[in-house]
């Protein structure tokens, strides 16, 4: 449109202030149109200290605030734009978003008010400055007027058409001592994620959240014989704690963290550790990103990752040692009552015979009872908790080539006994060369 179209410069023009203003327009628009497309979001609140003190009176004030709006215009206050006035908290005002405004630039309409009496709502206000001379060894000092933005606290119940605005706080109540109280968790429309103490604590929060489940993970994969008993799925969990580590300790480092960025980084990690952690192995597809509305977008995808990394992981197969007894007989305590309720209980046999022959005679010579009672099985030729050639290796339990697997049979009377005693006995009739038995209990197996 012709507001924003390039004015024309000829020799001998008659030159009036609207050419420069018509200039200053054309510059601002080629500028946005440059820049605007190169990323999404780029404007929000980069820096913001409200005054604590005034809080204590009744009142909404700002220190420091740096950003841009979302029409464009960047404001450095107190540097380069007046802090706005306080704004007075009634004590109806509950619940309520405070926004940051300032009037929108329209065409044909005044952007500069020459004089604050005016009390013109316009973009800028006329101030008188002294401009020295750039140039080295000139003393002399030009005042000038120069426009600041006119910027004004308002609550969002008072209407704010006309006005770019930017969410700054929200308000919960002004108590009986005259003190507002802000929400604590409300996120203003920041494009910086340090300008939002939320935002910082969510950063700090999950890299604490991630260091812990990997240690727990490697500890728990650096135990002797772990690291096939936890499957493929410790290692793809800690992949993914390893590499999201890595990613927010980076993002700590950095001065500035868009809060869309941040969120694409959480919303990548809670679907990849859902392959892992949820029931149905697909993620809970998190709200789109809201740039003016960030609290809803992270609130759930932080509490998805929290429940995610603070889950208690158990190990699926838990290996029951089992130690040697005079006359063959062989003993494992099973120290975690709840395998007796929950798990499956696999024997993995290897021997200096062929595999088939293992398979087929182990039922036969095997007896398992508890501790008490294996010595009358083994003497009197007693039948103990049967056992049973298992199709496949269990993928839950370390693989050993040569290995034969047996399930027991936990609904067995003698596997009661050992259910009792919380110790399990084992022997093999007759001699089996180079026969290696090991016992193992997986979790969520149970029949």
């Amino acid at each position: 449109m012709t507001w924003e179209n390039k004015p024309v410069w000829s020799e001998g023009m008659f030159l009036r202030p609207q050419h420069f203003q018509q200039f200053e327009r054309f510059s601002t628009a080629q500028l946005e149109a440059r820049v605007g497309p190169l990323r999404s979001h780029a404007n929000g609140i980069a820096e913001l200290r409200i005054d604590d003190g005034l809080l204590k009176t009744g009142k909404l004030a700002i220190v420091r605030c740096t950003g841009i709006f979302e029409d464009g215009t960047p404001f450095r206050i107190p540097d380069e734009a007046a802090a706005p006035l306080p704004l007075e908290v009634s004590r109806d005002l509950r619940d309520t978003v405070v926004h940051l405004c300032v009037p929108l630039a329209r065409p044909g309409t005044a952007d500069v008010a020459l004089d604050k009496s005016a009390q013109a709502e316009t973009r800028f206000l006329a101030h008188e400055f002294e401009a020295a001379d750039a140039v080295y060894g000139a003393a002399s000092r030009v005042p000038l007027n120069i426009g600041r933005l006119q910027l004004s606290l308002r609550a969002e119940s008072e209407g704010l058409d006309g006005y770019a605005t930017l969410p700054l706080a929200r308000v919960v109540e002004r108590r009986a001592d005259d003190t507002v109280t802000l929400d604590q968790g409300f996120i203003p429309c920041v494009i910086s994620a340090a300008a939002s103490p939320a935002l910082t604590g969510f950063l700090s929060e999950l890299e604490g959240l991630l260091h812990q489940r990997g240690e727990a993970i490697a500890g728990r994969l650096g135990t002797p014989g772990a690291k096939g008993v936890a499957d493929i799925t410790d290692f793809l969990m800690l992949m993914a704690v390893n590499r999201a580590e890595a990613m927010v300790k980076h993002l700590a480092s950095l001065p500035v963290v868009h809060p869309a960025d941040f969120y694409g980084m959480l919303c990548v990690l809670a679907a990849e550790i859902s392959t892992i952690t949820a029931s149905g192995n697909r993620p809970q597809f998190m709200p789109l990103y809201s740039h003016r509305e960030q609290r809803v977008c992270f609130d759930a995808v932080m509490g998805d990752l929290r429940r995610s990394l603070s889950a208690v992981f158990e190990q699926s197969a838990v290996a029951i040692p089992l130690e040697d007894r005079a006359y063959g007989i062989r003993v494992g305590q099973i120290s975690d009552r709840s395998l007796f309720t929950g798990a499956a209980f696999v024997l993995a046999a290897r021997a200096a015979v062929d595999t088939e022959s293992l398979r087929a005679n182990l039922p036969r010579r095997a007896k398992i009872g508890s501790v008490e009672h294996i010595r009358d099985l083994v003497m009197r030729q007693l039948p103990g908790a049967d056992i049973f050639p298992m199709p496949s290796e269990p993928r839950q339990i370390p693989f050993r080539a040569n290995s034969v697997y047996f399930s027991i049979n936990t609904r067995h009377e003698q596997w009661q006994t050992v259910r009792t005693s919380g110790a399990v006995a084992l022997h093999a009739a007759g001699d089996i060369p180079g026969l290696e038995l090991e016992l193992w209990a997986i979790r969520g197996s149970a029949s």
